[in-house]
């Protein structure tokens, strides 16, 4: 059952509505609760009329473009 569960999720994830971001060159160094290092990262949504900037953190580099759903 929590096999199907996640495959469920991980199809519902893929959805056809996302936007690309693109890396706007901000980052910085943060440090998690468990002692290990992470990119925070600015994105900005393209293709809109509004500036939609938004931050996720990775663990070893800012891609270029990510999915905003």
């Amino acid at each position: 059952m929590r096999k199907f569960l996640l495959v469920v999720c991980l199809l519902a994830s893929g959805s056809a509505f996302a936007e690309t971001a693109i890396w706007t060159g901000n980052k910085e160094l943060i440090q998690t609760i468990a002692g290990r290092t992470q990119w925070k990262c600015e994105y900005r949504v393209a293709n809109t009329t509004q500036m939609i900037l938004f931050w996720r953190e990775f663990f070893d580099f800012c891609p270029s473009e990510v999915g905003y759903y």
